[in-house]
This record gives C-alpha cells, structure tokens and sequence, in this order.
C-alpha cells in the first residue's frame, strides 16, 4: 500500500487537521492557577506526561489565555484531571469570560497555592520549569511537585467533539 502524496502546509484546511486530531482521545483537565487572590483557570486537553526523572508534564494553552497570562507571572499551576462526572465543569472552564466557575465547585489551595478543583480523578501541582513556543499555544512544561489520585473515580475522555463517559 503506497501512501497519499503530501499536502502543502498550506492546502490543509484548518477543518480538516482538527477532525483529524478529533479522532485521538485525550483526558480532560483543567488548569488553574491564582494571582493576587484571583482564580483562573481552562480547560485543556493538551496535556502530556514529559519526564519521570526529573518528574515533568506539559500543557498547551492557547496564547491570549488569561490562565496563560497569570501561570507566566506566579510560576505554578494545577492540572486537575477531570473524572467522568465533570463534563459541565470541563464545558463552563472552556468558556471564554465565564467569570463564576469556580463557583460549580469547592476548591482548595494546593501546595503552590493553585486551585485544586473537588472531585478531580488526579491533581498534579507544578511549579514552572519552562515554557516553549506552540505556534498558536505556548507550551508549559512543569515539574510536579505533589500528586493526589483518587483511583475510584474514571477520569473524562473527549474525542470527535464529545466526553465518553
């Protein structure tokens, strides 16, 4: 079987690569992070283990993030790894402006003071190790520093625009 001849760069249609990547499965998480008293956070499924030695994750996070923005300036963040039961939550930290959802939850303060979301399958809390261009997302790579797994709780899955459950 020989292979379909690549496309330009630019004959891909933007459409296209996102039904294409759709077809992957990710976890479901939200970043969060607070600045002087303010909590931030998104949802974000680029997500990815990076290292066990030294322990390291990445996030991508689109570039006029807020959450991007406020992780920059306090130099810590929480990936809290949604469980099943949390696809509301995943849709209202999606929404650009949603200025009460922290309010659809408790939350505590993690070690770098970070919101930890309630109910979360993982907390993964980082301080930040570095940070990497992603064409139109800036990569975050962070050492972890505390881990919390609740292994009742079946984490969230998206794929093809919607959450297995």
């Amino acid at each position: 079987m020989s292979a379909a001849p690549a496309l330009p760069p630019e004959a891909l249609e933007p459409g296209q690569l996102r039904r294409a990547l759709g077809s992957f499965a990710a976890g479901v998480t939200v970043v969060t992070t607070q600045l002087d008293g303010q909590l931030v956070g998104t949802t974000v499924s680029a997500f990815s283990a990076l290292s066990l030695d030294p322990p390291l994750v990445l996030a991508c996070l689109k570039r006029d993030s807020r959450t991007l923005a406020a992780v920059r300036q306090t130099a810590a963040f929480c990936v809290n790894i949604l469980c099943a039961e949390q696809g509301e939550l995943a849709h209202a930290f999606a929404k650009s402006g949603c200025d009460d959802r922290f309010a659809l939850t408790a939350v505590e303060a993690g070690v770098t003071g970070a919101p930890l979301l309630a109910g979360c399958a993982t907390h993964i809390e980082c301080d930040l190790h570095a940070v990497h261009d992603g064409g139109d997302h800036e990569i975050l790579v962070g050492r972890v520093l505390r881990v919390v797994v609740d292994e009742a709780k079946t984490p969230l899955v998206y794929v093809r625009g919607r959450f297995l459950t």
